[in-house]
């Protein structure tokens, strides 16, 4: 069923092997020792070397299935919606602004759903197809549960998903049009109650966390995320930059970046870049700078633009990602997000999710702090589009100025926006 490439799962803390068919939860060894830890996958590196040659990766389309050997699966089972393939953009003003030598943009939302969740959904519904799984189960804010009902809808499998009662409601109703089993729960812990009942009981796929304390999404969806690496590795000529900055919520995506590079690495392709993990409520900055081995869940006081990502509680894949590739934890306030939102659109015409933004907050706040060089190139991992959280970073219609005749538009354009071309002629 699996890649002949994929060996095993392993224990990302212990390194104890595991089943194939044990993804669910984590590793049992240290959940019974109160450490909980996510398993990652293990490939045969040398099986893989031929097929990450230039002229063998531009045989086949630009999707994230073109690097399907190190996938779990291979591209012809794969339940797809051509995602993956987004563009890298140069972001040459944002650079200039910031006094920082190289920017790059990593342009998540141009997929299906307009998020980096469609990366690890295609292998969610692909999986669990292959396992006859009779549905997927997600709890979510809004952006994973539209990527697996997306691709519930294109396998023909049904989609649970769990919000807790405070969901945003652009995000709810844009999950809603693709037609979900959708459930409101109480609290956002109860969701992982009804997951778990729903993947032990009836033997739904989990298509992301259900376990407490979390570890993230299940080491076959993170695999997913690795595509994103060996693209941006690709779009710059088969090279790594020096930084890669994104969002950090369980950390599924940034490790999953870091573990492409370390396989680029093992292939003799890249040296591994850096990576900066941007968070709201400081659980992962906090073990960092503690020397902890377990991250612990911080108090929240306070509710957070950033949507999708205001999770209390980091993980172990989040220690790993930021310790081992020398990178950087940074938490960021609200007002740095939508600080950093308005500049990537004044400077490049690029709209972010709040969440997505918090990359570009904390490479902010590091170029202050001389953390990170100016003569540095960085790829901001920009995760969903600005739709998404218009219902908590736009006022209503009423704030834009009505013209009722030319004389009043002209006026209205100089004086609110200081667009004057009559002092042109």
């Amino acid at each position: 069923m699996t890649q002949e490439t994929l060996i095993r799962l392993e224990c990302l803390r212990c390194g104890t092997p595991v089943e194939k068919t044990h993804f669910h939860a984590g590793c049992p060894r240290c959940a019974r020792r109160g450490e909980p830890s996510n398993l990652t996958t293990i490939y045969d590196i040398e099986k893989a070397r031929d097929a990450f040659r230039p002229d063998e990766l531009a045989r086949h389309p630009m999707s994230m299935w073109r690097y399907e050997v190190l996938l779990p699966f291979a591209a012809t089972q794969a339940v797809s919606l051509q995602e993956g393939g987004t563009p890298l953009l140069a972001a040459p003003r944002l650079a200039k602004h910031l006094g920082l030598r190289a920017l790059w943009i990593k342009d998540e939302s141009r997929n299906p759903t307009w998020s980096f969740k469609d990366r690890a959904a295609s292998i969610a519904a692909t999986h669990s197809i292959l396992l006859g799984s009779p549905a997927l189960v997600v709890s979510s804010t809004g952006n994973a549960a539209a990527a697996t009902v997306a691709y519930a809808r294109r396998s023909g499998l049904p989609a649970i998903v769990l919000f807790a009662k405070t969901v945003d409601p652009i995000m709810s109703a844009f999950v809603r049009s693709y037609g979900g089993h959708i459930v409101v729960t109480p609290t956002k812990l109860d969701r992982w109650t009804m997951m778990k009942y729903c993947v032990e009981t009836w033997g739904c796929y989990p298509a992301g966390n259900y376990v407490n304390p979390p570890i993230g999404s299940n080491p076959y969806m993170i695999d997913g995320y690795k595509t994103i690496g060996y693209e941006i590795w690709e779009q710059l000529g088969y090279r790594a930059p020096d930084w890669i900055f994104g969002p950090s919520g369980d950390t599924s995506c940034l490790y999953g970046i870091y573990k492409s590079f370390q396989e680029l690495k093992a292939l003799g392709l890249a040296e591994p870049p850096r990576l900066g993990a941007a968070e709201i409520y400081g659980s992962l900055s906090r073990a960092i700078e503690q020397g902890s081995e377990t991250v612990r869940a911080a108090e929240i006081d306070r509710p957070t633009v950033a949507i999708s990502m205001g999770t209390a509680q980091n993980t172990y894949l989040g220690l790993v990602t930021v310790r081992k590739s020398n990178g950087l934890a940074t938490q960021v306030s609200d007002e740095e997000i939508l600080a950093a939102q308005r500049l990537m659109v004044e400077t490049e015409g690029v709209f972010g999710e709040t969440a997505s933004v918090t990359g570009l907050a904390a490479l902010m706040r590091r170029l202050d702090e001389g953390r990170v060089e100016p003569d540095a190139e960085v790829v901001l991992n920009l995760t969903s589009t600005g739709l998404k959280s218009l219902g908590v970073t736009q006022a209503s219609n009423a704030e834009m100025p009505l013209a009722e005749d030319v004389k009043q538009f002209a006026s209205i354009l100089q004086t609110k926006y200081g667009f004057a071309p009559d002092s042109w002629l």
